[in-house]
């Protein structure tokens, strides 16, 4: 990942022809006025969806895009992080080997996670960007649906 990504996800959206310059400056002023994340802004906004949202954020970070629904979760993924990490990091561990821990995660500027990751399971991660809402529903699977 490069932390030095100069392009914002706006300019990235308007440039892939999902989001206007107007509606832009609309999800703007609403971060300005309430704060938030300006993807989070954009979605509940119904200015471009999920999927655009992460496919745009994987382009602009070089990240694979990973829908997790499609992946088998391995349930031992428990061992590895703390149900309440992953919720509130919005990140997931869905497979390792001797070397790497693969991990979704739904915000790939959240270092300190990645580094957190890193620290606790020994292992590099390997990040791939996915939708929140797999994201959850991995957590869900891993950490209730296995126990």
């Amino acid at each position: 990942m490069d932390p030095k990504v100069k392009r914002k996800i706006g300019e990235t959206l308007i440039e892939d022809g999902l989001l206007s310059k107007a509606q832009l400056e609309e999800a703007l002023a609403c971060q300005k006025e309430k704060g938030g994340l300006i993807g989070s802004i954009l979605i509940e906004k119904n200015f471009v969806s999920e999927e655009s949202l992460i496919s745009a954020l994987g382009k602009q970070f070089r990240i694979p895009y990973l829908p997790l629904k499609n992946y088998s979760i391995n349930p031992d993924m428990a061992e590895f992080l703390k149900a309440d990490f992953c919720h509130k990091n919005h990140v997931v561990a869905f497979d390792f080997d001797s070397k790497k821990i693969y991990v979704a995660v739904a915000d790939p500027m959240n270092h300190e996670a990645l580094e957190k990751i890193r620290t606790l399971t020994g292992r590099i991660p390997q990040v791939f960007i996915a939708r929140p809402s797999e994201i959850l529903n991995a957590i869900y699977f891993i950490y209730h649906e296995t126990s």
